[in-house]
């Protein structure tokens, strides 16, 4: 029986299965851009006959290719196995950027993202107003202009590169110092006066195949009235340590957050902020540049993004406003 066998093979698929219509080689190298997946137009061609030769796809000359009801039902079937990629991702970054807290320079992860070449000053007013406005955001971002590359993509024209810092840069920062560490869920955070309340809900990397950030950017999750005001909802990610570790990461945290603003929360034992905590674990939540993308989506100016999609040198980006940071230990 035919299946699908690797990540590129899927993501191919589930282009024509969105689209719904015949695809082009040249739609599906955009489409794949999108996602981080950097590959020439003719290995998309390979991949394309090698699905057209197990049913999944058909061949429709210059206007490209179009699913088959095979391969739609195959795109159900390995949407259970595709879960796991965004997971892999994630902990891929965490295990590959290298940053020095003592010397505070090296590797961070950012979210990668595009913005229309003629709202750029509007965007960067939002963005310094929102990092103003709160210590909930790292206020760092990296701007790249047309025909430049922003980590491995350039930029298109009419179009402007945007690199924000990730809350993942501080998995990684725990992990390098000795720590376990599973940035496994987003959270939906609910705050007043800036504070965090209650989380409201926690969704798992490895219940989706889409980033579980982006499902909040596509669905304009109330970011830029909340961060403006300080009450309403906001997105932060999640991550667990072993509850023996919590003294010493807490002080690493402090020291990270230092250096990066934005706010991280460390939970107790049995306690965090609404949420069931996982036996012999810690939950920490952290605020990250993350929310800069869901406030221009929401605003209308974002045209696409990804999020902790690749790693650059620390130096390479540039704060908006004054460093301010919050760790909150409950």
């Amino acid at each position: 029986m035919e299946i699908v066998t690797d990540r590129t093979e899927y993501e191919i698929l589930s282009i024509l299965d969105r689209k719904n219509r015949a695809v082009t080689s040249a739609e599906i190298e955009k489409e794949l851009q999108k996602i981080g997946i950097d590959i020439t137009r003719r290995r998309i061609i390979q991949y394309l006959e090698i699905l057209d030769g197990k049913g999944f796809s058909e061949n429709l000359g210059r206007e490209g290719r179009r699913i088959t009801d095979a391969g739609r039902e195959e795109v159900g079937k390995a949407f259970g196995a595709s879960t796991d990629f965004i997971y892999d991702r994630v902990r891929s970054m965490i295990t590959e950027a290298q940053f020095d807290i003592e010397r505070k320079r090296g590797d961070v992860i950012v979210n990668l993202s595009f913005i229309p070449k003629d709202k750029e000053k509007e965007a960067l007013e939002i963005i310094k107003k929102i990092c103003t406005k709160s210590n909930l955001i790292p206020p760092f971002i990296k701007i790249a202009y047309e025909g430049e590359k922003i980590y491995n993509q350039e930029v298109r024209e009419g179009e402007t590169g945007l690199a924000t810092l990730s809350s993942v840069t501080l998995d990684e920062i725990i992990l390098k110092n000795g720590f376990y560490v599973d940035p496994h869920y987003v959270a939906l955070l609910e705050i007043i006066n800036y504070k965090p309340i209650r989380c409201t809900g926690l969704y798992s990397y490895q219940e989706s195949s889409t980033d579980v950030f982006e499902l909040f950017i596509t669905r304009s999750a109330l970011t830029y009235d909340a961060l403006l005001k300080g009450n309403g909802k906001i997105i932060a990610d999640h991550r667990y340590v072993p509850y023996v570790a919590r003294t010493r990461v807490i002080e690493l945290l402090r020291r990270a957050v230092d250096i990066f603003g934005g706010m991280v929360i460390i939970g107790r034992r049995d306690y965090e902020l609404g949420l069931r905590c996982r036996e012999g674990y810690v939950g920490i939540l952290a605020t990250g540049g993350e929310l800069i993308l869901t406030t221009l989506a929401e605003l209308g100016i974002l045209i696409y993004s990804k999020t902790a999609n690749a790693i650059i040198s620390f130096n390479e980006l540039e704060p908006v406003c004054d460093v301010g940071g919050e760790v909150i230990v409950l």
